[in-house]
């Protein structure tokens, strides 16, 4: 089983800060968050590992892991998937793999706790509201009350 996955690029951007993966999708314009297990195997998603890995990632990032570590963080996947934030390819991508992961980077507790997708569709009115144009004289992010 060696899956293979992508960041839908350009259309999901990312930064990884204090520990989170913050991610956005500019097609759908929601954003998503992923702590701790979901950070590390997101960072690993875009250093072009592959799904054996992953799995080795997180049993190096993590002293306790479940036996059966893949049930565990398959759903978190096929969430990534269902919100088009990765695909699955068969090739690999131009950026080859590192040999290790930068835990400096990721900067999490240490403990494992099964990975979740945070979805705030929320942002989106946010997201799409024109600063300058849009708001009240509060400003920014109170939008201007519409006319009824």
């Amino acid at each position: 089983m060696n899956r293979l996955f992508q960041i839908n690029t350009p259309t999901v951007v990312s930064e990884i800060i204090d520990g989170e993966a913050v991610i956005m999708n500019l097609k759908s314009d929601n954003y998503y968050s992923a702590e701790g297990v979901g950070c590390v195997l997101w960072h690993g998603i875009q250093q072009g590992k592959t799904y054996p890995q992953l799995l080795e990632l997180v049993k190096t990032a993590f002293p306790a892991v479940p036996e059966d570590l893949a049930a565990t963080i398959d759903p978190f996947i096929d969430d990534l998937i269902i919100h088009e934030l990765i695909c699955e390819t068969r090739t690999q991508s131009a950026r080859a793999p590192s040999d290790g992961l930068d835990l400096t980077q990721v900067n999490f507790s240490g403990e494992f706790q099964t990975p979740v997708l945070n979805v705030y569709p929320d942002m989106k009115d946010l997201l799409v509201l024109d600063p300058i144009h849009d708001v009240d004289e509060v400003g920014w992010p109170t939008p201007k009350p519409t006319d009824r």
